[in-house]
């Protein structure tokens, strides 16, 4: 019992089950309802299953739940687990959204980040990152739903397709804002209205794709990446003052003899 507590605990061999299950599950969706993916995959969440009561027997309960990876990985396999209900109910009654819930287990391959070297450091910045350019994300996204409920009630009628309401503008604004195939919009405005109408919505959509998504965009990048790279920045210029310090002291030594 001791050695299989052990094989469960093993970050090598979980980390070898999740490459496995990512493979097993992609060429699952080839064959649909393959008696052999379906044991396979039910094989995979056992296996995690007795990875959690390994590790919580081995460190108890409070150790486990104190660290993050092992609450993800937790919350992953509670939510996977009906979908072991498919071994013993034929497909034809299991709903679509039960028998999605075993792809929710490839989360369990994000642990794998954790092996990226100065992962701690990255996910810092990542955090601080966020934190400064939250009023910009969120005057951004205000600006996103201003334009859209404006675009809305210009263009609904003539492109319901893409402004028909806010909810489908927002989508397409934000579709405009990433640059890709923005031109589409107009065009569809062009197809369906008069001359003067296409000239106005050739005019709105070019300056709107300016303003939102090459300055706005642009804008909410540099920002973000900026504050990534603050705290590195801070490092370089300590080690720099350091060095400075050690040359001026070299300089007052040589003076002195």
């Amino acid at each position: 019992m001791v050695r299989w507590s052990e094989l469960f605990c093993n970050e090598r061999f979980i980390l070898t089950a999740i490459v496995l299950n990512t493979i097993v599950m992609f060429l699952g969706g080839f064959w649909p309802g393959n008696l052999w993916f379906e044991l396979s995959d039910a094989l995979f969440t056992f296996i995690f299953l007795f990875e959690a009561v390994s590790k919580i027997a081995q460190h108890g309960w409070k150790d486990y739940w104190s660290q993050g990876w092992n609450r993800f990985d937790f919350i992953i396999l509670i939510i996977a687990l009906p979908s072991l209900a498919g071994l013993f109910v034929d497909d034809a009654m299991m709903t679509n959204s039960v028998l999605a819930l075993r792809a929710m287990r490839l989360f369990k391959s994000f642990r794998m980040v954790q092996y990226i070297p100065n992962i701690e450091k990255l996910l810092k910045g990542l955090k601080l990152a966020f934190r400064a350019s939250l009023l910009v994300i969120m005057a951004f996204i205000v600006f996103l739903i201003v334009f859209s409920i404006l675009t809305s009630t210009i263009f609904g009628k003539i492109a319901p397709e893409f402004f028909g309401n806010p909810g489908i503008s927002i989508y397409s604004i934000f579709r405009l804002f990433s640059i890709e195939g923005w031109y589409e919009l107009p065009d569809a405005i062009v197809a369906h209205s008069s001359s003067s109408w296409g000239i106005f919505a050739r005019c709105y959509f070019s300056i709107l794709m300016f303003f939102g998504g090459i300055i706005g965009i642009s804008l909410v990048n540099s920002i973000f990446v900026d504050s990534m790279t603050e705290d590195n920045n801070d490092e370089v210029l300590e080690k720099l003052k350091q060095i400075e310090e050690k040359l001026d002291q070299l300089n007052q030594d040589s003076t002195k003899s």
